[in-house]
């Protein structure tokens, strides 16, 4: 597994930094698509969720699996919005989704989101039961 940078993304951000925070990585000989929100600002969320989205339209229908840190992140209106439409124009091709890192309020945007894309992605405390979720047959 590849170390993810721990980049902040409170100002602007540049396509290099939101794409280092979307990358492949393998895990129990499976591709996996690790998407980095974690300690980002509201500017850095949408630029990654573009570049996430990006990445997973050039995939087969029905074949991503989608690993995202959450973690420390922070959001608004705004990016809650750009978060719906992105998790609901990606449902055709991810064949599973979970998230880890959520905390307080972040939950009412995780279910926020699942009901507005009505899409399952589901919540572990650690990125080992996450990926082991998302490989599993």
């Amino acid at each position: 597994m590849c170390p993810l940078q721990t980049l902040s993304l409170h100002s602007a951000v540049d396509a290099s930094q939101a794409a280092s925070r979307v990358q492949f990585i393998t895990h129990r000989g499976k591709r996996v698509l690790s998407i980095d929100y974690s300690r980002s600002g509201v500017e850095g969320m949408k630029a990654v969720a573009k570049e996430g989205h990006r990445v997973i339209a050039l995939e087969p229908p029905n074949s991503v699996l989608t690993l995202n840190d959450v973690t420390s992140a922070s959001f608004d209106q705004e990016s809650v919005e750009v978060l719906k439409s992105r998790v609901a124009a990606n449902a055709p091709y991810v064949k599973r989704a979970a998230v880890i890192g959520i905390s307080g309020l972040q939950r009412l945007i995780y279910e926020a989101v699942q009901m507005f894309t009505k899409r399952s992605i589901r919540a572990f405390s650690s990125r080992e039961e996450a990926l082991d979720y998302l490989t599993e047959n």
